[in-house]
């Protein structure tokens, strides 16, 4: 059986794409047989643009990524009350990535002002694919006291200490 990991963004610039490079390198030098799966594309600015690392793992990688639901697809489906049928096409697509992996990735959605629904699509994304979750945080001008309680909150998200899902 597969294990399913899944980076959850605190906040926008905590350099989620680097992260999911290195831990996908550092797992297939381990010689884990590794994906990685975007759900939805993330927006970026200068209009209609590839989801960025999508982009990079298809440049740089022997790994064969599926194509991410494109966030506008993704915002209908939550405008118009769809949320099981978004949740649908994004496991028929992980189940595609992740058939002949040990280790599948999953790329949360970065929450932003103009996207705050983030934390409860990748909550959402998670429980549908039993995820483990890793949360990925900069301490940025936060003292560590600051960055603790960040942190804490942003796994309150996620049920909090009771969620036995939260792995780091």
């Amino acid at each position: 059986m597969s294990r399913t990991l899944m980076l959850i963004p605190v906040g926008a610039g905590v350099g989620l794409t680097s992260i999911s490079l290195g831990v996908i390198r550092a797992m297939e030098q381990k010689g884990v047989n590794v994906a990685f799966f975007k759900p939805i594309a993330q927006p970026r600015g200068g209009g209609p643009k590839p989801d960025l690392t999508t982009s990079i793992f298809r440049q740089s990688s022997h790994l064969e990524v599926a194509e991410p639901i494109s966030f506008d697809l993704a915002e209908e489906f939550m405008r118009t009350e769809q949320m099981d049928t978004l949740l649908e096409d994004i496991i028929a697509r992980y189940e595609a990535a992740s058939a002949q992996a040990e280790v599948t990735l999953i790329e949360g959605l970065v929450p932003t002002r103009a996207h705050p629904y983030a934390h409860q699509v990748n909550m959402d994304i998670a429980k549908t694919v039993d995820a483990d979750l890793i949360f990925v945080a900069t301490p940025g001008r936060d003292t560590p006291t600051q960055m603790k309680e960040r942190l804490i909150f942003a796994c309150s998200n996620f049920g909090g200490r009771k969620n036995k899902n939260i792995a780091g």
